[in-house]
């Protein structure tokens, strides 16, 4: 069942954090070695990534909602936009974007970059990042950060989302590419946009 209490925001925060520190520690171990981090990339990607995870949250919503009459999924933490996005979303689209970052980063290394594979790879990894998320948020917190309404995956995340997040990888691949190419200014663009649509409601 899902509940809407919502922790203190320093346990959000540090929550958020805990994870990037995770995801920075398995992409260490993936690629064997400590990963350097460039601040103008990582930004980029976390910005340019919460800008996409927000709009796009909004968007299949409304749109999962207008063909079948009922929502896919709501937001339980600081929701906003008919509870299809979070300002909460924020900072966990953030932290994948800098997960981004780094593992593919490293696969880059050993093979070339297809476009195809990278939007397959989002979406399956979307998939499973988000329920370990949710599950880690509930064992910390009993609580769901976004509830599925479908069960097929106990309502942590659903199968139903794998043709969106496979769409969603090539515009995020594609943007990334553009986006390299200044990332400073793509960074701060992306950040401001992000925030317009998190906090501007």
């Amino acid at each position: 069942m899902m509940h809407t209490h919502a922790p203190p925001y320093m346990q959000l925060l540090i929550f958020a954090l805990a994870w990037a520190v995770g995801i920075y520690a398995v992409n260490c171990l993936i690629a064997r070695e400590i990963k350097r981090i460039s601040p103008a990339q990582a930004f980029m990607h976390a910005a340019a990534m919460a800008l996409i995870g927000l709009a796009g949250e909004v968007t299949v919503g409304t749109l999962y909602h207008a063909l079948f009459s009922k929502p896919l999924w709501a937001y339980t933490i600081l929701p906003i936009h008919h509870s299809y996005t979070s300002r909460y979303a924020l900072f966990l689209w953030g932290v994948y974007g800098f997960h981004l970052y780094l593992l593919h980063g490293t696969l880059a290394k050993s093979r070339p970059r297809s476009i195809h594979r990278i939007a397959l790879l989002f979406s399956i990894e979307a998939v499973v990042i988000e329920a370990l998320v949710n599950i880690s948020y509930k064992l910390s917190f009993n609580n769901y950060i976004y509830y599925y309404f479908p069960n097929d995956l106990w309502h942590l995340t659903s199968l139903q989302t794998l043709p969106f997040y496979l769409g969603a990888g090539y515009i995020i691949a594609a943007a990334f590419r553009r986006f390299e190419s200044d990332p400073r200014f793509f960074a701060c663009m992306c950040a401001a946009l992000a925030c317009l649509l998190a906090f501007g409601t």
